[in-house]
Formats: structure tokens, C-alpha cells, sequence
């Protein structure tokens, strides 16, 4: 599997699970809704190495969904989006890409909106 299937295979698994708000794609272009939640996926890669039993390469990462939120609304609406992008990714297998526990990081509130990040380490082998 190369990076660009990986990045496939993974936006594809989050879009086809996600109907709750709009989605920001890593370099496409996007407006964020007024004064509405809205989520960006950004696929983070991480260190890959030889695995020595079987010869392939295991290639790391984390798919990092930041959601944001209108601020002065409460982290209610957040936090249960990140409970559904947990639910979506966590111990999930799709294509060759194989997802851990999923962690949220309350990041906080800016003029506009409130921040919650959820991030979710996985691995693939080629």
C-alpha cells in the first residue's frame, strides 16, 4: 500500500461513517460554516521501519479530527462527535490500515470556535 492509498483508504472509511458536519479535507479548499460545527482530517505519518520476522515495512502514523464548535455552546456537542470519530476509527481494519485507541485533547476556544482534537494512532505493513 503506498501513502496515497493509505490517504485514501482513510478518508474514505471517515467519509463513508461521518454525516454529522462538514468536512475539511487536508489541502482542498473550505469554508467553514457559520456559526455550526465542522471537522478537519489530517493524516499525521510517522517513523517507518523494517519489521525483522517478516521482512515488511510497518509504516506509522496518527489520524488526527480536529472538531470545532461554536464557542460559549459547552463541549457537550464536541465531546459526543469525538465519542462517534472514537466509535468510527478505534480498532478498526480497512484496506491494510489497522487503528489503535483513540485520545481526545481539549485544545480550547479562539474568537469563534471551541477545539477538541481527537487523535487515533495506526499502523500498516507493505
Amino acid at each position: 500500500m503506498s501513502f496515497e492509498s493509505e490517504r485514501i483508504a482513510i478518508e474514505n472509511h471517515f467519509e463513508e461513517f461521518w454525516n454529522e458536519t462538514p468536512i475539511a479535507w487536508e489541502n482542498v479548499a473550505f469554508s467553514a460554516p457559520n456559526n455550526s460545527a465542522w471537522v478537519r482530517l489530517t493524516i499525521l505519518n510517522g517513523s517507518s521501519n523494517y519489521r525483522t520476522i517478516t521482512g515488511l515495512k510497518r509504516h506509522l502514523g496518527v489520524i488526527d479530527v480536529q472538531i470545532f464548535t461554536p464557542i460559549n455552546t459547552g463541549t457537550n456537542q464536541g465531546r459526543e462527535y469525538a465519542d462517534t470519530i472514537g466509535t468510527i476509527f478505534e480498532g478498526k481494519k480497512f484496506s491494510d490500515v489497522v487503528c489503535d485507541i483513540a485520545s481526545i485533547n481539549t485544545i480550547g476556544a479562539d474568537s469563534v470556535w471551541h477545539q477538541i482534537n481527537v487523535t487515533i494512532p495506526y499502523w500498516r505493513d507493505s
